[in-house]
C-alpha cells in the first residue's frame, strides 16, 4: 500500500482553482437528428434550479462525448443576475452502418462483417451483428445488445452471444456503475459460459492445443469517498468451474478446476481530465484521463467454500501519469497478479509499460513506448506471442513466443489531410522486442522497420482509425504487410 500513499500524496498537493457558481434556470438542446433529445438530457448532470459549477459543466461534457453516436459536444453557458441559461450542442455521427471487419497478413487474414447501430431507434441503445471469418479459429457469428439505460434509470443490460467453429459464449451483465463522480456506490453482476480452444505455439507451430469450458459468474459492490481524490473500496465474490480436454492429435490440457473466490479491493485516483485532439483519434476531441491512479484486491480461494484448492491471491495496478511539458505526456502503468499458498508464490504475472506522446503543431506527433511482460510459475502452460499481431510489425503474426517478452516501439504520426468526413495520415516506424524462455534460451533482440497509413471516419459512430502498416524485419529479411482498426499503440 506504500505505493497508494504516494500517490495520495501527489494528488493531495495539486492546486485546486476556485469557481464562482450560479442557479441554472433553463436548459436548451440542439444539433440532434436522430438521437431523442431525452436520450441526451439524461446525461445531464444538473436540472433548472440546481446550482451550476464548472466541474459539473466539463463532467457533462465527457459524459456526452462518450456517447459513441455523438461527435462534437459543445456546453454553452450565459450567466446574468446570478442565474444561467445552458445551451447544449451535439453532432449526431451516422451510427447505423454495415462496417467490414479485416485484419492480418495477406496470407492468414481474417475478414467479415458487422451490422450495426449504435443509437438504436435514437434510444442510444447498442445492437450489432458480426459475421467473421477468423483465419486461424474460423467461422463465428455473434450478437450484442447493449442497454445503458434500463427503462430511462441508471441500470445497465449488456447480453452478448457467440456461436463459432470452436466453440460458443453468452454473457449476461447487469450493473448500476458509478454514473457521476460524485456517486455514492456501485453494484454489478455477471453470468457467463464461454466454450473456446487455446493453442500453444513453438516456432510458429502448433506444438499443444485443448479445449476449454469456463462457467461462472461474480457480482461486486462498490463504494465511493472524496472528492478530488476518489477513494472507492468494493466488496467482489466470483464462483468459475473450468474443464479442458486435449484436441485430437494432441495430449496437453490442464486439470479441471473449481474457484470460489471472495475479495476485497480499493482503489484510489485523481479524476483529472484533459480535452485533446489527435491522441489516439485523428481529430475528434478526447477526454484524457492525466490523473494517476492505483488499485489493489486481495482474496481467498478455500475449500471450505467447496473451492477445488487453498490458496491467497493478489492483484496490483499502479497507473501513474503525468505531462513532462504542456505537449509532452507519459503514461506509464505497472500490473502484478500472484497467488500464495503452502509457503510459495506461484501464478506471478507481471507486466510494466511506459507510453511517451510528444504532440508537434497540435496535429502531429512522435510516440514511444517500451512494454516488458513475465509470468512464472503458472498454473496451467502460459506463453506470450510477439509479432505482427503482438507489437513487432515485419514479422509474421507469431513469430516468436516465451514467457518473457520485450517490446519497444516508436512511431511518427503525421496527418497529411483533412476533411468534415475523413482524416488521411502516415507514420513512420521502428519497432524491436523479443520472446524467449529464460531456462532454455537468451534474449535476442530483432528489430523492423516500416511505413503506414491511417483513415479516421470523422463522421461514423466511435470515430474509428483504419490502419495499414507495412514493415520490413530485418531477422527474416522480408516484407509484411498487416492492417487493422485503431492506433497500433
Amino acid at each position: 500500500m506504500l505505493v497508494a500513499g504516494v500517490l495520495v500524496a501527489m494528488v493531495l498537493v495539486l492546486p485546486v482553482a476556485a469557481e464562482n457558481s450560479v442557479v441554472v434556470r433553463d436548459i436548451t438542446i440542439s444539433g440532434n437528428s436522430r438521437t431523442r433529445t431525452e436520450v441526451i438530457r439524461r446525461e445531464i448532470l444538473f436540472e433548472p434550479g440546481d446550482t451550476l459549477t464548472a466541474a459539473l459543466v466539463e463532467e457533462t461534457s465527457r459524459n456526452l462525448r462518450a456517447l459513441l453516436f455523438l461527435g462534437e459536444v459543445t456546453v454553452d453557458v450565459s450567466r446574468m443576475d446570478g442565474y444561467a441559461d445552458v445551451h447544449v450542442h451535439v453532432t449526431d455521427l451516422y451510427a447505423r452502418a454495415i462496417t467490414p471487419l479485416l485484419s492480418g497478413e495477406p496470407d492468414e487474414l481474417s475478414y467479415g462483417g458487422v451490422g450495426l447501430d449504435y443509437n438504436f431507434l435514437g434510444r442510444g441503445q447498442i445492437v450489432e451483428l458480426t459475421a467473421e471469418h477468423d483465419a486461424v479459429k474460423g467461422d463465428r457469428v455473434r450478437a450484442l445488445y447493449r442497454e445503458p439505460r434500463v427503462g430511462g434509470g441508471r441500470v445497465r443490460l449488456y447480453l452478448d452471444g457467440e456461436i463459432g467453429a470452436e466453440g460458443h459464449r453468452a454473457v449476461v451483465r447487469v450493473s448500476r456503475p458509478f454514473f457521476r463522480l460524485s456517486e455514492a456506490w456501485s453494484v454489478g453482476g455477471t453470468g457467463y459460459i464461454h466454450e473456446s480452444v487455446t493453442r500453444l505455439y513453438a516456432g510458429q507451430t502448433v506444438s499443444e492445443k485443448y479445449r476449454s469450458i469456463d462457467r461462472g459468474g461474480s457480482v461486486s459492490f462498490r463504494r465511493s469517498f472524496g472528492d478530488k481524490v476518489k477513494v472507492r473500496p468494493g466488496i467482489f465474490f466470483s464462483v468459475n468451474d473450468l474443464s479442458f480436454d486435449s484436441e485430437p492429435g494432441f495430449t496437453y490440457a490442464p486439470a479441471g478446476r473449481r474457484r470460489v473466490l471472495p475479495s476485497v479491493g480499493v482503489m484510489i485516483w485523481k479524476p483529472e481530465y484533459e480535452t485533446i485532439r489527435f491522441f489516439s483519434l485523428l481529430g475528434r476531441t478526447e477526454d484524457l484521463q492525466i490523473g494517476s491512479w492505483v488499485s489493489f484486491q486481495l482474496g481467498v480461494s478455500t475449500e471450505a467454500l467447496r473451492s477445488d484448492r487453498d490458496y491467497l491471491f493478489m492483484t496490483l495496478d499502479v497507473n501513474p501519469r503525468t505531462k513532462l511539458s504542456p505537449f509532452t505526456y507519459l503514461l506509464s502503468r505497472v500490473t502484478l497478479r500472484a497467488r500464495y499458498s503452502q509457503g510459495r508464490v506461484w501464478n506471478v504475472f507481471g507486466s510494466a509499460e511506459a507510453k511517451m506522446l510528444e504532440k508537434i503543431r497540435g496535429i502531429h506527433a512522435i510516440v514511444t513506448r517500451v512494454r516488458f511482460d513475465a509470468v512464472a510459475r503458472p498454473e496451467e502452460t502460459t506463453q506470450y506471442l510477439l509479432g505482427s499481431e503482438r507489437g513487432l510489425r515485419g514479422y509474421a503474426a507469431r513469430r516468436f513466443d516465451g514467457t518473457r517478452r520485450l517490446l519497444f516501439n516508436i512511431e511518427g504520426r503525421s496527418t497529411l489531410k483533412r476533411h468534415r468526413f475523413f482524416t488521411l495520415a502516415g507514420v513512420v516506424f521502428v519497432d524491436g522486442g523479443s520472446a524467449w524462455m529464460p531456462e532454455t534460451e537468451s534474449r535476442n533482440l530483432v528489430w523492423a522497420a516500416g511505413v503506414g497509413v491511417r483513415v479516421g471516419m470523422n463522421r461514423v459512430y466511435n470515430s474509428p482509425v483504419l490502419r495499414a502498416d507495412v514493415g520490413y524485419g530485418f531477422a527474416d529479411q522480408g516484407w509484411v504487410l498487416f492492417v487493422g482498426l485503431g492506433q497500433y499503440f
